[in-house]
């Protein structure tokens, strides 16, 4: 039996983003696609015999065509974080409605997580994002085997979850480079200590250079005094959001910013940036898209998936 297209094929053929073929062949409005590239992929989707994945789906398995996108939301986040998750989410959730998905957003409050409601719905994936560590079990054990959980701002030793992050290792490597000073590096809180230990251990810096901002008011001080102490080096800084408050502080040639939001024009002139291929929401939905239709994944590394630096 003759394997079926998928938006990955056409994508290939194409020489464009899956999230473009989406885009296209689900008429989504707003994108900035030239004329001859949707021309292009419909006439590949034509010759492929494309069937939209969904609509397969509904009609063979009975699916939903439900996809979960879990939030961690706990008191205090500040806004660099908050505005992080909005700017994933709001791509995540383009990207799907795109596909023919519909999306559920739920809010994980720690102290009483809402698993009634993911456990209710029949859902094909489910996108983690933040997850607190303790959180990990509780959400996956309300999921049927075989349904994709993929973790975004996580990491976790357990090949249940895939999980998406950009390649800081590479990252933080381009940003030391920018300058000849040596750097520290100020980086938002997350809330999961895997992905905080594995930052900074690539950055190859001693922990009395790191300083995690855990929020907006209540560590001003450290975080000045953290600034005097090294008053010589180069700050690199993880989060835009952030950045634009830390400019306020420190001259920005002594600044090279990692855009994790995805919105490195926020950044205040004169100041370095690092961008990544994107904001992690079209690697996760890729892998969403493989896992989902049995392709082979879109980046190699077992569970691992990076998304790396722009060129």
């Amino acid at each position: 039996m003759k394997k079926k297209a998928t938006l990955k094929d056409i994508a290939a053929l194409a020489n464009v983003s899956v999230a473009t073929v989406s885009y296209v062949l689900n008429n989504v409005p707003n994108q900035t696609i030239a004329d001859h590239t949707r021309e292009s992929i419909r006439q590949i989707a034509k010759e492929l015999n494309y069937v939209p994945n969904l609509a397969a789906r509904s009609l063979v398995k009975q699916r939903s065509g439900l996809v979960g996108i879990l939030l961690n939301k706990t008191s205090g986040l500040p806004f660099w974080s908050r505005n992080s998750h909005m700017s994933l989410v709001e791509s995540l959730e383009q990207l799907l409605t795109g596909a023919g998905y519909h999306t559920l957003l739920v809010s994980l409050i720690p102290e009483a997580p809402a698993m009634d409601i993911i456990r209710e719905r029949k859902l094909e994936a489910v996108f983690v994002v933040d997850p607190k560590d303790d959180m990990f079990y509780r959400i996956s054990s309300n999921f049927m085997e075989g349904v994709p959980v993929i973790l975004l701002n996580s990491r976790i030793e357990d090949p249940l979850f895939n999980q998406v992050n950009y390649n800081y290792p590479l990252a933080l490597e381009y940003a030391a480079a920018a300058s000849t000073a040596p750097p520290c590096l100020i980086m938002e809180q997350f809330h999961n200590a895997a992905l905080t230990e594995w930052i900074a251990v690539n950055s190859r810096l001693s922990r009395q250079y790191i300083y995690e901002v855990s929020n907006e008011s209540g560590s001003s001080e450290a975080l000045e005094q953290f600034i005097q102490m090294n008053n010589d080096r180069h700050f690199i800084i993880i989060n835009e959001f952030l950045a634009a408050v830390i400019a306020k502080i420190i001259p920005a040639s002594r600044l090279t910013v990692l855009c994790t939001c995805g919105l490195p024009e926020i950044v205040p002139n004169g100041i370095r940036t690092v961008t990544f291929r994107n904001n992690r929401a079209e690697t996760a939905f890729e892998v969403m898209q493989a896992l989902g239709s049995g392709d082979s994944l879109p980046l190699a590394g077992a569970n691992q998936f990076l998304v790396d630096v722009a060129t």
